[in-house]
């Protein structure tokens, strides 16, 4: 039986394929992790034209290329069975993760500052932009996590949405120590999730970057 040949392209980020990446350690699958320069691709990679749309991550399964951060981690999801275990189920995941891509662009021009692509007051931006559509965010969250009997957002088990909203919580407490200090469900949401084995040690060994 032939193993499906998995190639995940990004620059050596957590960011948008980091639970792609969680995704693949959950589920004990391997997969190459191809960490792209930037130098690299702006000047040699993406010019060829060769990602769907002139944009990363891009991974590669058995040679054809799927794109969109999101799309990949719900791809791989649906592949490894963190997607919702009914139709009903997956549409609610999907929901969240849909939530999650309109708050992000919220929190982004604070990571791009970061990372010295964009020009922002840390300070000022992080109280006046993101920690408001942090409050918003999380709020929807809560009351999902308040309907839960399981700990989880949505069922019985772990899915791709609390992966997307576990790893967000440990990129911006790096940055603010206080950022979940007021809220204690999406603490002990994020320390279930951190406590999962398979995710635990991906975490522990992963490559040390700043975002």
């Amino acid at each position: 039986l032939r193993m499906t040949k998995y190639k995940l392209y990004y620059f050596n980020l957590r960011a948008r394929a980091e639970v792609a990446r969680q995704l693949f350690a959950l589920a004990g699958e391997p997969f190459e992790d191809i960490r792209i320069e930037f130098d690299d691709w702006f000047t040699n990679i993406k010019p060829l034209g060769e990602t769907p749309f002139d944009a990363l991550p891009v991974l590669d399964v058995d040679g054809t290329k799927i794109a969109q951060s999101v799309t990949i981690a719900r791809f791989l999801a649906r592949q490894f069975g963190f997607a919702g275990k009914s139709f009903y189920e997956q549409a609610v995941v999907d929901s969240i993760a849909d939530q999650y891509t309109d708050f992000f662009p919220h929190v982004r021009p604070y990571i791009r500052t970061l990372l010295g692509f964009d020009n922002q007051d840390l300070d000022s931006f992080l109280i006046e932009k993101v920690r408001p559509a942090r409050d918003e965010f999380f709020g929807h969250m809560v009351k999902f996590l308040q309907r839960s009997e399981s700990g989880f957002l949505v069922g019985q088990t772990v899915t791709y949405a609390d992966l997307l909203l576990a790893e967000h919580v440990s990129t911006f407490k790096q940055f603010d120590p206080h950022y979940v200090r007021d809220w204690p469900e999406i603490q002990e949401h994020w320390a279930k999730v951190r406590a999962i084995p398979n995710l635990s040690r991906w975490v522990l060994d992963r490559p040390e970057t700043v975002y």
